[in-house]
């Protein structure tokens, strides 16, 4: 089983297109994990599953008393490896738990890279879509409920007006207190 060269740039290349996509998107969320891990995760999880779909089986074809082939290896290899990554960016803080969407996201982005590497193109790009779709309608709804929450509280409390220069002219004075207000005739 042979992959030409032309198969194994494409291959790279869209793996590198997908991991852009993701990072940009994590990037313009100023998450952690931006648009050059995103890309080095797809990239390397491309590249093992190429290694593990046609390499080994090139070597068990040349070694066959010496090498077995078995792609699977390989593949929960980078996700074991990809699931100390997600370890790595996600913490507990008294506000919650911060990086699991972004630890989510490059496993994911690890999967397609195996997907790209294995040839499942039609895969890879409706799996690319939905999770697209999927991380920009959960952005329009956040955006949404905090609208619509600060709609709710400019009606029940009404504007809030501050006094940001003094109203005299003479800033040396300062501005009356309550003492003195009532104190005036």
């Amino acid at each position: 089983m042979n992959i030409s060269y032309g198969e194994i740039i494409s291959r790279l290349l869209l793996a590198t297109a997908i991991g852009i996509i993701f990072g940009f998107e994590r990037k313009r969320s100023n998450k952690p994990v931006g648009i050059r891990t995103h890309v080095l995760i797809a990239l390397a999880s491309c590249l093992v599953a190429i290694i593990s779909s046609y390499g080994l089986a090139h070597l068990s074809a040349a070694y066959p008393h010496n090498t077995t082939s078995d792609p699977a290896r390989l593949v929960i290899g980078i996700l074991t490896g990809i699931g100390f990554i997600g370890a790595g960016i996600s913490w507990k803080t008294p506000a919650g738990v911060q990086g699991i969407t972004t630890a989510a996201e490059i496993f994911l982005l690890a999967a397609l890279g195996i997907c790209i590497g294995l040839g499942f193109y039609f895969l890879c790009a409706v799996t690319t879509v939905i999770a697209i779709i999927d991380m920009i309608a959960d952005d329009l709804w956040a955006n949404w409920c905090k609208k619509r929450t600060a709609k709710k509280e400019l009606k029940t409390t009404g504007p809030e007006i501050v006094q940001t220069e003094p109203i005299n002219s003479d800033e040396t004075t300062p501005p009356f207190t309550d003492k003195q207000a009532d104190e005036q005739p």
